[in-house]
């Protein structure tokens, strides 16, 4: 089993992927093994694979399997092919500054530490992720913190602001095994965006100690016009123009429903895997069906059990 699984999804990525191998190459850290995934390119991204892996066949390997269609069934299916003591998504686009695989290491540790009512002989399901520097095509630095950016806290982890406010991009976690178990148990992708948000959320529903923050960009996150999910970040001003567009046009209540959906459905999936803490299950589960109850005893929900937003919980309430 080797220490450290990094799994790299590629598709179409011939333009950078090459750069990201070499920052991988370039860490300080150097306990772990690549895996790459290619889910169909036809550009030149397989060959830069394969030339790379020849080059340094200890360290870079490629798992063989069907096409998956998307970066979240590619992750997930990853995910479920490699044994290993932690696990790291990486994406075929960014960067990764030098000690980004031994501070999350570190901050692991630290995390492991706080976590209570395991047996000794038993270690927590924990994840920890990083900020990131969000940047142009050509690297260049558009702002210094990818959370913030997007409107968000880093330190604001309990299960349910993850749900509703998650803050964290894939490619800035490191987990361990005992949460890759749990995460396998998720039983629909389809019901869940991402597999980042699925991962982080399930470490948040074991307790917010569960998750640990290195509040610092080790991750050059570059925004260009092929990216699956990009950082969108807008001024209140905008946004407010930009909902009362969408309310003028009759967008808006299909549009935050949606959102609301998406949370909910995560919450279904949450409340399934069987070593998740029975109250927490209990909460998950309600919220996923809280759509059925009346509006204001549905607004009481939420401000009961702390499904608010960094920025916007009021107008939230309008639409739950």
């Amino acid at each position: 089993m080797n220490d450290i699984a990094i799994l790299l999804a590629t598709y179409q990525g011939a333009r950078y992927v090459e750069q990201m191998l070499e920052s991988l190459e370039g860490q300080t850290c150097k306990e772990f093994v690549c895996y790459i995934h290619d889910d169909g390119s036809d550009d030149g991204t397989n060959e830069i694979v394969d030339r790379w892996i020849a080059n340094h066949p200890t360290r870079f390997r490629r798992l063989v399997g069907p096409v998956q269609g998307s970066a979240r069934d590619n992750f997930l299916w990853m995910l479920s092919m490699v044994d290993a003591t932690y696990y790291m998504f990486a994406d075929q686009d960014d960067v990764w500054l030098p000690q980004k695989i031994e501070k999350s290491l570190a901050c692991l540790t630290q995390t492991l530490g706080k976590c209570t009512g395991f047996a000794q002989s038993e270690e927590p399901p924990v994840c920890v992720f990083t900020d990131m520097y969000v940047t142009d095509a050509e690297l260049h630095v558009t702002d210094a913190s990818f959370i913030r950016y997007i409107g968000r806290d880093p330190h604001r982890v309990a299960c349910a602001q993850i749900i509703i406010d998650n803050p964290a991009a894939g490619c800035t976690m490191l987990f361990n095994r005992p949460l890759r178990e749990a995460a396998l148990q998720l039983q629909d992708n389809s019901r869940v965006e991402m597999h980042d948000v699925w991962v982080l959320a399930l470490a948040a529903a074991y307790g917010k100690q569960h998750v640990g923050v290195v509040d610092e960009p080790l991750v050059y996150y570059r925004q260009h016009g092929a990216n699956e999910m990009g950082a969108k970040s807008e001024t209140i001003g905008h946004k407010i123009l930009r909902n009362v567009g969408d309310l003028l046009t009759g967008k808006i209540r299909g549009e935050k429903q949606a959102f609301i959906m998406q949370a909910r459905n995560l919450a279904g999936q949450l409340c399934l895997v069987d070593s998740i803490p029975e109250e927490q299950k209990k909460m998950l589960s309600a919220f996923a069906q809280v759509g059925k109850l009346p509006k204001g005893q549905r607004v009481r929900f939420y401000k009961n059990n702390g499904f608010t937003r960094l920025h916007g919980t009021t107008w939230m309430y309008f639409w739950v």
